[in-house]
């Protein structure tokens, strides 16, 4: 039986997807080529075919990662001022995260940055530093717009420290909900679990609980925030 022909593009794609999960895991110096073509289930010569050198490959990857970064920052990221937006924003994010258990390729971002801050940070730091130096004042713009109508209080929070607690919470919960029901710790699911852990991030940044409250109950549905709840 003749075997199937893979497109060239889907080929590299393949390959790129790889490259991308190794590189999380063991860094540019630590990851070989023979590695991310069994990872890819090709040859090595077929990758030296696609990609002429690993740096050629990991400019490739890196590219991958920064349209994934702005296409999520598109759908989730901070659009106005005001209390009422950050918290959008925020719960959109969380929203986000839960569904992206039921989405395999999205379900592996996660898996890699955790697999890069168990390794040599290098992939984890990249994404983080370039987050913040591209949303970074927008972010600060937010939170004082915020702080100005009442929507924060107490003892304001360094922004960029209070924006990657947040993204610890979404990227645990995105890992976590991968795995089999009787297996996660939170003992909810679904719409509550994303409440909740909505509810822990505001109140975390110094929202107050009115504020909170009134959010959910008269502008959450508004956001058409979409929830998927993750595959058992």
């Amino acid at each position: 039986m003749a075997r199937t022909r893979i497109p060239g593009t889907e080929r590299r794609s393949q390959i790129v997807a790889a490259a991308r999960r190794v590189f999380s895991r063991h860094g540019y110096d630590g990851a070989k080529t023979l590695q991310i073509a069994k990872e890819a289930k090709v040859s090595e010569a077929l990758v030296y075919r696609h990609f002429p050198s690993k740096l050629a490959l990991y400019r490739a990857v890196l590219r991958q990662v920064f349209l994934d970064q702005d296409e999520r920052w598109h759908e989730q990221g901070i659009r106005g001022g005001g209390s009422l937006e950050l918290a959008r924003a925020i719960h959109t994010f969380i929203a986000a995260s839960a569904a992206d258990a039921s989405d395999p390729a999205r379900h592996d971002t996660h898996r890699m940055t955790l697999a890069s801050l168990a390794g040599d940070g290098s992939y984890a730091s990249l994404i983080y530093r370039r987050s913040q130096r591209r949303n970074a004042a927008t972010m600060e713009a937010a939170y004082a717009s915020a702080r100005a109508d009442g929507g924060l209080a107490g003892e304001p929070l360094a922004v960029p420290a209070a924006a990657m607690f947040i993204e610890h919470v979404g990227t645990m919960i995105a890992a976590i909900g991968g795995l089999p029901v009787a297996a996660r710790p939170y003992g909810i699911e679904g719409d509550d679990l994303v409440r909740q852990a909505t509810w822990f991030c505001l109140r975390g940044i110094g929202m107050p609980d009115a504020v909170i409250a009134d959010y959910f109950a008269n502008h959450a549905n508004d956001q058409a925030v979409a929830i998927s709840p993750p595959a058992p």
